[in-house]
């Protein structure tokens, strides 16, 4: 019998607690893959998971991990064609494994422009960025946007994605070395993420104030970003950071005729069946021409993956961060 490694999640509250354990192989139900790993991408999504503090709680134990990129190595849906075919694989748990195994539901299949780490942390961060600007906020050629958490992977997309569509970037950062790389992806103000960006933005957009917000880390938690608005402007809540869960203050909705949106992409795709096919076929035909292509990736190890999840957590990493497994291929 083979075994293969996996970390297990058996307590919450701590990354630290997460475990390394081998298992056997599982046989495969009706409609999945197995697919050997080769990259791992890493989310902050999967923090909360871990911290027991995501919207939908996971029976312990389970394997933490929602993308990555692999190989299929066998399956149970009657397609022997996939059989050593590259995928992304997109899921709500289970990739912090070696060995994956997972419904054919959850594969998509990368553009060759992208290697195998760029392709572990592509479908996500498009998704969402694609979701966002384009579907909910339903942005024009030179809107303004402001972006909060515009280093980390749905930042640099909505970036990437931003740029193409020619309007005009505004993003918010933290730390000190963040500033040069949001220069560098093609943001076009960098500011200090504090209550000063108020009065800059608004100096900056002559008092008119930014067309929409995308706010990736809950930074209407420290201050009114609302402020920033112009009147009629989009408010778009994409996460929020450990317990950052933010409070709106309904009296600028009301007087600035602010349009508020919630979004969790891969809900929108099951409540949106009808534009599902169209919008998958638009983020991969953009990943074609290289505008989801991450540009700055931190790899670590598969024995070192809680590193990259501290690391993560510490909010001091520019870029992505990928762990690659001993089976890795770059393509």
């Amino acid at each position: 019998m083979r075994y293969y490694k996996n970390y297990i999640c058996s307590k919450l509250n701590s990354i630290e607690k997460l475990t390394i354990k081998k298992i056997a192989q599982n046989k495969l139900n009706t409609g999945q893959v197995k697919v050997l790993t080769y990259a791992i991408g890493i989310n902050y999504v999967d923090i909360l998971m871990i911290r027991g503090i995501y919207q939908h709680k996971k029976e312990l134990p389970f394997i933490p991990g929602t993308e990555a990129c692999g190989i299929i190595i066998e399956e149970n849906c009657n397609k022997t064609c996939l059989i050593g075919k590259r995928v992304i694989i997109n899921s709500k748990g289970g990739c912090f494994s070696e060995i994956i195994v997972t419904d054919l539901s959850n594969i998509f299949f990368p553009s060759k422009e992208l290697n195998s780490s760029q392709a572990a942390v592509f479908y996500n961060s498009a998704l969402t960025a694609f979701v966002s600007l384009i579907e909910t906020a339903k942005v024009k050629k030179q809107d303004t946007v402001l972006i909060s958490g515009a280093s980390g992977g749905v930042g640099q997309a909505m970036i990437s994605l931003a740029k193409h569509k020619g309007l005009k970037i505004i993003s918010l950062y933290s730390n000190n070395n963040k500033k040069q790389f949001l220069t560098e992806l093609g943001s076009d103000i960098v500011i200090k993420n504090n209550r000063n960006a108020i009065e800059k933005i608004k100096n900056l957009t002559e008092g008119s104030g930014v067309d929409v917000i995308l706010d990736i880390t809950g930074v209407l938690k420290y201050y009114n970003i609302l402020r920033t608005l112009k009147w009629g402007g989009k408010y778009v809540i994409i996460g929020f950071m450990k317990n950052n869960i933010t409070s709106i203050p309904t009296n600028y909705i009301l007087i600035k005729g602010i349009k508020v949106f919630g979004i969790r992409a891969g809900e929108y795709l099951k409540k949106n069946k009808d534009r599902k096919k169209s919008i998958l076929k638009e983020i991969f035909s953009l990943s074609e021409k290289n505008v989801f292509t991450t540009k700055k990736i931190n790899t670590f190890d598969f024995k070192h993956l809680k590193d990259g999840l501290k690391l993560l957590d510490e909010r001091k990493v520019v870029g992505r961060i990928v762990i690659t497994t001993d089976s890795y291929k770059d393509y």
